[in-house]
């Protein structure tokens, strides 16, 4: 049975009266850059016209855990809302800040309020069709402000879930406790051009043994239908024996395209690429590529000879995910490619 724990709404979903934007437009470090060590502070929006906050109370991550946890709330309006820019704000140690759309729900089950403690939460096959919202793997306050024009639809009384994962062991640590916030914020109606449509692609045909070098696995996702889209933002993660990810435009005849618009090399915090134009044609979609390397020394599965295969876990496990936002959206182009 779920562990499931009901949270007031104080605390979670602040629609406060507060004065004055929270100060994040250059977040230390850099905009999307490594923040401060801790803890993050983010000011809500000044009042429900400007927009509304999602907040995870500091919880503690003791040396040697690794805890993900799932928060469902509501879009706190009874009418259809835009919003254009999301604000992301987490301590040092995040694994990862992701916020997704409620469908089908399966054994991760949750309403406007309730907390999942792990268990359901680590598996991904629970929100196989939940379509993405937003992502994040650095600390600190990352902003993200839409393209001119382009928004986010949410339902009246949405219901949305947030995601967080922290680490204190081996590869990460988390100094000062767990601690994550989202605010939203909205766009008249009238100024939507382009709703935003996104993709979560996630390869889980990967394993990767102790001493295998520079080992490549390389997969596609189909997001466009029988109309172009353009990429705007896009994201990568694998855990910390990856070494390369990147992106490139798949064409439905033509494969990949040898020009990729996305690298990174950092597996702890990789680059949100934003501001992007990259657009891929009718049926088309994006090939993502991740390199790995493992010392000899290393272990992640003992009971498959020590080999690291897909899975939620840093310390024993790998990942090969792909974040992709693109406009237009369409009812039938929202992604998940597992």
């Amino acid at each position: 049975m779920l562990l499931l724990r009901v949270l007031g709404v104080v605390g979670w979903v602040g629609l406060l009266g507060a004065l004055g934007c929270a100060e994040e437009e250059a977040p230390p470090g850099g905009e999307g850059g490594k923040g401060p060590v801790g803890p993050v502070m983010l000011e809500p929006p000044a009042s429900p016209e400007v927009g509304w906050q999602f907040d995870v109370p500091p919880f503690e991550v003791k040396l040697g855990e690794e805890i993900q946890d799932c928060y469902f709330f509501e879009v706190p309006y009874d009418v259809p809302t835009y919003v254009h820019k999301i604000t992301l704000a987490q301590n040092e140690g995040s694994h990862h800040l992701n916020v997704f759309r409620v469908k089908t729900q399966k054994d991760l089950r949750g309403k406007h309020g309730d907390r999942v403690l792990g268990g359901e939460c680590w598996k991904s096959i629970n929100w196989a069709d939940w379509p993405l919202v937003a992502n994040m793997q650095s600390a600190g306050v990352n902003p993200w402000q839409l393209p001119e024009g382009v928004a986010h639809r949410f339902e009246p009384r949405e219901l949305l879930m947030v995601q967080t994962h922290f680490v204190n062991a081996t590869s990460q640590v988390t100094p000062l406790g767990g601690k994550a916030t989202i605010n939203f914020e909205r766009i008249a109606d009238d100024q939507v051009k382009h709703e935003l449509g996104t993709a979560f692609a996630t390869n889980q045909s990967i394993e990767i043994c102790p001493g295998q070098k520079d080992k490549r696995f390389e997969t596609s996702c189909k997001i466009a239908r029988d109309t172009p889209i353009t990429i705007v933002a896009a994201n990568g993660h694998f855990h910390s024996r990856g070494r390369r990810f990147t992106m490139a435009v798949w064409d439905p005849f033509q494969g990949a395209s040898e020009s990729m618009f996305y690298e990174s090399k950092a597996w702890n915090e990789p680059p949100f690429l934003r501001d992007l134009s990259v657009v891929v044609p009718p049926g088309g979609g994006v090939s993502y590529a991740c390199e790995y390397t493992v010392p000899p020394s290393s272990c992640g599965d003992p009971e498959k000879e020590c080999c690291f295969t897909f899975g939620p876990k840093v310390e024993q496990n790998e990942h090969c995910n792909a974040f992709l936002y693109y406009y237009p959206r369409r009812p039938d182009t929202d992604v998940n490619c597992f």
